[in-house]
């Protein structure tokens, strides 16, 4: 299907708007009057610019209180249409938006508000132009689907539909089944943007915190399913009002928002091969309908999972490997041919168990090394899909750019996420695990430090190349601020990441890329006895966390007497789920390392002990 995205969702002038949204391959744009208005191109002028681009014009919008109004303010409304109509024809756009009153002067109508619809259409149709009708969720009197609806039925004009707008309709509670028995001819055209659950005023919430499709947590999904098994073949189009991406860069935003109406598509695809039982990308069949085609990659892993994590280190410095001798692991040699020695002995692999961590101190890690300040970090994780999936195709699939290098053991492609985490995609192996015997195991999550500004955009990267699947945002007070944490996981299998968002009014300083690699074991207390005796060194907890542990959870007095000796914290929840982790201080102020045990199903991050993590971690020293 046709993508498209409105104006007002890019960042920079008309020009600078127009040059991204070609660049990220839409076919169409949704002309903002404001930004008509403020262009120094003729209206003619800038319709050349789109044709030259290989953008076509979809919508103008928005034609703002033009009906639903008293009689004696309609006739001037309705000069203003007249005017703008004159402009389309200039921009060579054969559709507009007109949204519903809210008016001063705004009338509870509905047959007024029709003939005044009627009269409009009417006007438009001179020039064969079409109206869509869309109920602004924050309209005085219109403001739910169904209204719309209706009124449009009471037109009765072949010219005149509805708009679907995702965000409106949800905002207000209307869902896919408010389209019941909707044909697909009457909806003029569809609008497509998520929001995060917020609660607020609904205008503040739609002019502010607006994202892409799969960046927030409302159903897009199903209304756009069920606007396109309704018939409708027009395009989907984004409007993204957004004070994130007001500010972004307008190439990064919109090949953001073309990644996400591609992953759109591949979910809809998905849901109706999965409803219907089809094996190809055609929708429910419908009488004198096209087929449609979606948009089909390479599939994302079921299961994805870490094989190694590699450490920029300085050449020369075994402060890292002391580091990560004390905490159990030991050397090994690497899987595969070295043919290149010099990178062979600038690699260390590291292993514990099901854990492996890589020190890399290449000269090609340099820029990194400089970035971080010579100071050790996280510079790429090496994810393994699985049999049916193709990580580094699918990457390309979604227009990812793709490196690619070579290291003892075959090339590796990698990836790079919006916070700068590269992500190698079905490499070789470091070591390989098999037969790994007691220790440590796999990685359980994986920590992301992002700036809020990117936050979404580091969303949908996951979400479109890994297939993890975002929930509900949690919020913590940090020392220096608020911490914002969301989890995004996968359909089955272990591995997750945390996205931790920091919001600060100070000028402080903010790392982004991995900040946390947290492990899991089958037996905590033993594997934090081990740390104790090798003199690892671990996060202090205060005692006070342990007085507040009993009278929160009760756990039994010589279990709370041993979590304090070994610095465990402790967490159940209401199914009897149980936790047990420990930390490492921060390593040169970037990351941290985290050992876990989850007992009786213990699917949570222990929420509760992350603001005395977060203290405690800016009380003590860097590692």
């Amino acid at each position: 299907m046709r993508k498209g995205i409105a104006t007002v969702s890019i960042s920079g002038s008309l020009e600078v708007k127009l040059e991204a949204v070609a660049a990220a391959h839409f076919d169409s744009v949704e002309l903002f009057d404001a930004d008509v208005v403020a262009s120094p191109r003729r209206p003619e002028e800038i319709a050349q610019r789109c044709a030259d681009l290989g953008l076509d014009i979809d919508l103008f919008q928005p034609l703002r209180d033009i009906v639903g109004l008293t009689p004696e303010a309609f006739p001037d409304r309705l000069r203003f249409a007249r005017a703008k109509f004159e402009l389309m024809e200039r921009l060579g756009a054969t559709r507009a938006l007109l949204c519903s009153a809210v008016h001063p002067a705004s009338v509870d109508e509905p047959e007024l508000t029709a003939e005044q619809l009627g009269v409009v259409g009417g006007v438009a149709a001179e020039h064969g132009f079409t109206l869509a009708y869309e109920a602004l969720a924050w309209g005085t009197h219109v403001n739910r689907f169904r209204q719309t609806r209706e009124i449009v039925e009471l037109v009765d004009r072949s010219n005149v539909g509805v708009a679907v707008d995702t965000f409106h309709m949800l905002a207000r509670g209307d869902g896919a089944e408010a389209l019941a028995g909707v044909d697909g001819d009457r909806i003029a055209f569809v609008q497509i943007a998520d929001a995060h659950r917020l609660s607020m005023d609904v205008l503040e919430w739609s002019r502010h915190h607006r994202c892409f499709p799969g960046q927030g947590a409302l159903d897009v999904e199903s209304v756009v399913g069920a606007v396109v098994e309704a018939g409708y073949r027009g395009p989907l189009s984004l409007e993204v009002f957004s004070d994130i991406v007001r500010e972004a860069n307008p190439r990064d935003t919109a090949r953001d928002a073309m990644r996400s109406l591609l992953h759109l598509e591949e979910q809809l695809r998905r849901r109706w091969r999965h409803e219907l039982g089809r094996h190809d990308s055609t929708v429910v069949e419908r009488p004198a309908r096209p087929r449609v085609e979606l948009f089909d990659p390479p599939p994302a892993p079921a299961a994805p999972t870490v094989g190694h994590v590699e450490l920029a280190v300085t050449p020369g410095d075994t402060a890292m490997h002391q580091l990560f001798s004390s905490l159990g692991f030991a050397s090994v040699s690497p899987t595969g041919p070295d043919t290149e020695q010099a990178r062979h002995t600038a690699r260390t692999v590291l292993r514990n168990g099901a854990a492996t961590v890589v020190l890399d101190a290449r000269s090609d890690l340099e820029l990194r090394r400089s970035a971080a300040g010579q100071r050790p970090q996280v510079a790429a994780v090496a994810v393994h899909g699985d049999a049916d999936s193709e990580l580094a195709a699918r990457a390309h699939a979604f227009n990812l750019p793709v490196i690619e290098s070579h290291q003892a053991g075959g090339r590796v492609q990698a990836t790079r996420s919006p916070a700068e985490v590269e992500v190698q995609l079905d490499g070789p192996w470091a070591v390989s695990s098999d037969g790994a015997q007691g220790g440590w195991g796999p990685l359980d999550h994986l920590g992301i430090a992002v700036d809020t500004d990117r936050s979404d955009a580091e969303v949908s990267f996951h979400r479109t190349l890994l297939g993890l699947r975002p929930g509900p945002v949690s919020e913590f007070i940090d020392p220096v601020g608020r911490l914002r944490s969301r989890v995004l996981e996968p359909e089955s299998g272990a591995l997750r990441v945390v996205l931790n968002i920091a919001v600060r009014r100070t000028s402080h300083a903010t790392w982004t890329g991995v900040n946390q690699l947290a492990y899991a074991c089958t037996d905590l207390l033993a594997e934090a006895e081990a740390l104790a005796a090798s003199g690892a060194a671990v996060l202090p907890v205060p005692d006070s966390y342990y007085d507040d542990l009993a009278a929160r959870l009760d756990p039994p007095s010589g279990l709370i007497t041993r979590l304090r000796r070994l610095n465990v914290l402790y967490d159940r929840d209401e199914r009897g789920g149980e936790l047990l982790h420990l930390y490492t201080p921060l390593v040169g102020g970037r990351f941290y390392i985290e050992l876990l045990e989850r007992r009786a199903g213990y699917s949570g991050f222990g929420a509760a002990n992350t603001p005395v993590r977060l203290a405690a971690q800016a009380a003590t020293p860097w590692l």
